[in-house]
């Protein structure tokens, strides 16, 4: 992220005594600035292993974009806090875990589903090579989760039993609405999920 300046974050590895490096933190802030967690729906700060959008501040931050006054105003509010777009939380030892972006979150009803979330409990099951879980237009809840599977070699799992298996580790407005089978998960060079082509 541009917007942040060069460094926002960093691997306690390269710390002068380097500490344990957990799977998927993304590090520590670094010193000349702040971060916090808010909630995306009220701004309220939220504690400590709670994800939601990461906003932070410092003077490396921009100052905002040239000649754009609105593009500004909708990035950094008037405290001076960056919000990135980005879904994360902080663990008990500082670390940050970016989780998710702000605007693929799924809205169900007034509870919001991070696909990511959804995608990590889907790949770790056994019979699940592959996974995306998107939002579909749904009337009476405005969007459910929808999931996209690429069965492992031989695999016949079924729809039911992939909602089950969800179903049984979420609450109920993270639960699989439908489960759509599909040969691969269309990625970009990054890896990163494009879920436009599923719409």
């Amino acid at each position: 992220m541009t917007e942040a300046g060069p460094v926002l974050s960093m691997c306690l590895a390269f710390a002068k005594e380097p500490f344990e490096v957990k799977s998927g933190a993304c590090g520590t802030v670094v010193r000349n600035a702040q971060m916090k967690i808010i909630d995306p729906l009220t701004s309220a700060s939220l504690p400590r292993n709670h994800a939601g959008e990461i906003c932070i501040r410092g003077n490396q931050i921009m100052k905002g974009y040239l000649n754009d006054p609105k593009a500004t105003e909708g990035t950094i509010d008037k405290e001076r806090w960056l919000h990135t777009g980005d879904i994360g939380y902080i663990d008990d030892n500082d670390e940050l875990f970016i989780v998710d972006r702000l605007k693929e979150l799924i809205k169900y009803k007034g509870f919001q589903v991070a696909p990511a979330e959804l995608e990590a409990m889907l790949i770790s099951h056994p019979n699940i090579s592959d996974a995306a879980v998107i939002a579909m237009k749904d009337e009476a809840a405005g969007e459910v989760p929808v999931a996209f599977v690429v069965r492992s070699n031989a695999s016949n799992i079924s729809e039911d039993d992939i909602k089950l298996y969800i179903s049984k580790q979420v609450v109920f407005y993270k639960r699989i609405n439908k489960v759509f089978f599909v040969d691969s998960i269309p990625k970009a060079p990054s890896g990163k999920i494009l879920r436009k082509a599923f719409v």
